[in-house]
């Protein structure tokens, strides 16, 4: 028995590390990924180290490489920015590291800063170069004075600023790609806009846009004669030549980020794997300087965590290619503010709408074309205000491009088109109460769904995406409303559609809100629900009441009417609940039922008010059993009258209980700038809930056509290698292999 226990300790501790191995055989040089022709190897897991960002000026930045180090190299800047989104006049807080800054922002400003942050490297680097490059979404979702224009006004701004380097995002994409090329290159526009965009001057920005991973599906090739990497040949005062690549990136979730029409001609290829290709490709030329422009998101967030689909990137990069030479990763897409080395790559995002912008200086071996190890230094530093700033002077020349915009548009965005009944701005997505819901976002779904019924459609409800939603809506001191306030709220010219959708689908969809960390989510009107917790970190919350503006039940098998624009129609944001369903009829776009709106109310003596954010209820699983208890209390309800209420219960239709009981009252959280408000729930039992074939459709998350398509700017986790299984593998393999040698060992002294 002794002999043989010794053999069963070696075969099963062997068993053990070969399951070890095999799991993780992914990583282990025998398997590879080929790139450009070659397979690469890696089971490299790179580190992310937060760069805490203190200062709010390069001048006042202490950790800066020294220069007397590199005397023989060549001195480096890369000035960034992302997501500016037309917003020449756009201010607010700019939250960097553990200091917010209050006005930050505006073209002129970015300018003045980004000129003061260049005279302060060029001061310690006379023979340096400072480069001025972009993320994407400079334009798009844009305030009147660069919409109404086109977004020409931001593109001349941006040339003036001396932008050299810019990549595609998905707002590039809004009025379809060969339209923004034509506004790049400066060409006559196509169809006819509004007089102010007609007169406005055509002229080619000489900003190069490089796109690695946007490619024809007709032919495979990058469209519109656009580059996938630029190659910057660097000349110094004292002789000296390096050179530096650019590759530029588009995020693979186009798809679901604007309409079908824009990209439908497109494929959008791997991120990671398109820069390793390009990687290679530069150093093979001997550019191993590789700065990458990528409309990915990232946030560095108050913890000093940084994650993001950005690092997702840079770590799938590394294990295609652990020997990749990119230096700098410039991201952009989720508006939020990021400084982070992920391996050795400096990873950087400048918030949104010119509020911050990156600085990375560095230091080129002129003998290995690469930054000199540990000089690449990154910060991000806020657009500071004139007040904040006095020093820093406001750029003129982009004053002047603002100013000429301004003019040129006036005539119609100072247009009254309305009254609210009060003074004071009706706020929006930055002011949303803890259940996601903002006075804005639902005064724009009310008015969508009172265009519909305007238009003679038959309409239930109405729901828009609420990154639609780009601003608070502007009362003038007179409460007064203009159309260029209503522009800024919704600024896209979405169709809107009235569609068919079971009580189901409605369902699905409004659970689709509640996966990916609430990324995105719906303002709804028509209707209102209660949802609570579920044991699910993928989708921590889900809806188990729904009701309609009777406080009906929704019926799971009856066809509704619904008011969505054509971005959620195609699935956008990953609501793909609305994909595919039948058009009833088409109302119009969204920027004119948003101002018909305001102007029919105030003409029919009802001025512009904040509707009462009460209509997505959050209740724990405790107050809804209060919530049912309660009401069973007031009715004098028993246990047999809720059986009875069961059995009314066929199929995945809820019915209504024939004594209603009566509605319990809810107080909800108090947010900052809204007073709790408390409001009816119009709840029946959660036991009924459950009885009713455990629906409303289980009110847990379901699919369409057998497949739940969402998409997020996270992608899927990669295998990363030392995982506690695994480990716990390892470590208990070796142990039972060393038991069973020292088994041997010891029965070898006793035979002695």
């Amino acid at each position: 028995m002794k002999n043989n226990s010794s053999k069963y300790c070696l075969l099963l501790g062997t068993a053990l590390l070969g399951l070890y191995f095999q799991a993780n055989s992914v990583h282990a040089d025998m398997t590879g990924t080929t790139v450009n022709g070659e397979t690469a190897h890696s089971n490299v897991t790179p580190m992310v180290q937060t760069n805490k960002d203190e200062a709010s000026t390069p001048q006042t930045t202490t950790d800066w490489s020294d220069l007397a180090k590199y005397q023989n190299d060549i001195p480096v800047q890369i000035l960034g920015i992302n997501d500016l989104h037309g917003g020449l006049e756009t201010t607010g807080s700019a939250t960097i590291g553990d200091k917010t800054y209050s006005n930050a922002g505006t073209v002129a400003r970015l300018a003045g800063n980004l000129d003061a942050a260049e005279e302060s490297f060029k001061n310690a680097n006379p023979t340096g170069t400072s480069i001025r490059v972009e993320a994407g979404d400079m334009v798009g979702a844009s305030p009147a004075n660069s919409a109404l224009l086109q977004d020409e006004s931001t593109m001349h701004a941006l040339d003036a600023m001396h932008f050299e380097i810019g990549t595609l995002g998905n707002h590039e994409f809004d009025e379809g790609l060969a339209e923004y090329m034509r506004i790049v290159n400066g060409g006559e526009p196509t169809k006819q806009y509004n007089e102010a965009e007609m007169a406005y001057p055509h002229v080619k920005t000489g900003i190069n846009i490089i796109t690695a991973n946007v490619v024809n599906k007709s032919d495979g090739q990058i469209p519109f004669g656009m580059q996938p990497y630029l190659i910057k040949e660097i000349h110094t005062s004292d002789g000296k030549v390096a050179r530096i690549g650019f590759i530029g990136i588009e995020i693979t979730s186009l798809p679901i980020l604007t309409l079908y029409d824009n990209y439908k001609d497109y494929d959008v290829l791997d991120e990671a794997e398109t820069i390793a290709k390009y990687d290679q490709i530069l150093r093979k030329k001997g550019v191993n300087a590789i700065v990458v422009l990528a409309h990915t998101g990232v946030s560095t967030d108050k913890d000093g965590s940084t994650k993001g689909n950005a690092v997702d990137i840079i770590k799938k990069l590394y294990q295609i290619d652990p020997d990749n030479s990119v230096d700098l990763y410039v991201a952009g897409h989720s508006h939020q503010y990021a400084n982070a080395t992920v391996g050795s790559v400096k990873l950087v995002q400048a918030i949104y709408t010119g509020k911050a912008y990156d600085d990375i200086i560095g230091y080129i071996d002129p003998t290995t074309n690469d930054f000199a190890p540990n000089s690449l230094v990154s910060h991000v530093f806020p657009v500071l205000s004139e007040k904040d700033a006095p020093n820093i002077k406001t750029d003129a020349n982009v004053t002047a491009i603002v100013e000429d915009a301004n003019n040129r548009v006036a005539p119609i965005i100072n247009k009254k088109i309305g009254e609210a009944a009060t003074t004071g701005d009706i706020l929006g997505r930055l002011h949303n109460t803890p259940t996601r819901e903002n006075a804005v976002g639902e005064l724009v779904v009310d008015g969508q769904l009172y265009a519909a019924h305007k238009v003679g459609l038959p309409a239930d409800f109405a729901m828009t995406n609420t990154g639609g939603v780009r601003a608070d809506l502007h009362v003038n001191p007179d409460r007064s409303i203009t159309w260029g306030s209503a522009q800024a709220v919704q600024p896209f010219g979405n169709i809107l559609r009235v569609v068919e959708m079971t009580g189901a689908q409605i369902v699905e969809a409004l659970n689709q809100q509640y996966d990916e960390d609430q990324a995105y989510y719906l303002q709804i009107s028509g209707l209102h629900y209660t949802y609570t917790d579920q044991n699910d970190p993928n989708q921590p919350y889900k809806v188990v009441q729904v009701y309609d503006q009777h406080n009906q039940p929704l019926d799971m098998n009856k066809t509704y009417n619904v008011v969505i624009n054509d971005f959620l129609a195609g699935g956008g944001d990953g609501f793909s609940a609305f994909k595919g369903t039948k058009v009833v009829g088409i109302v119009g776009q969204d920027t004119d039922a948003f101002i018909d709106y305001i102007t029919d109310m105030t003409n029919d003596g009802k001025p512009i008010t904040a509707p009462t954010m009460n209509r997505k209820i959050y209740l724990t699983a405790e107050q809804l059993a209060k919530a049912d208890a309660d009401s069973q209390s007031q009715t004098g309800t028993n246990q047999n009258t809720q059986n009875d209420a069961n059995s009314q219960t066929e199929g995945n239709q809820l019915q209504e209980v024939p004594s209603q009981p009566v509605s319990p009252t809810v107080t909800l959280p108090t947010t900052a700038g809204q007073p709790a408000e408390t409001v009816t729930l119009h709840a029946q039992s959660k036991q009924q809930t459950v009885a009713a074939n455990n629906q409303l459709i289980n009110l847990t998350p379901t699919s369409i056509n057998g497949q739940k398509q969402k998409a997020t700017d996270q992608q899927a986790a990669l295998p990363q290698t030392g995982n506690d299984e695994d480990l716990a593998l390892l470590l208990l393999g070796n142990s039972l292999m060393a038991a069973t040698g020292l088994t041997i060992i010891d029965r070898k002294r006793k035979h002695a």
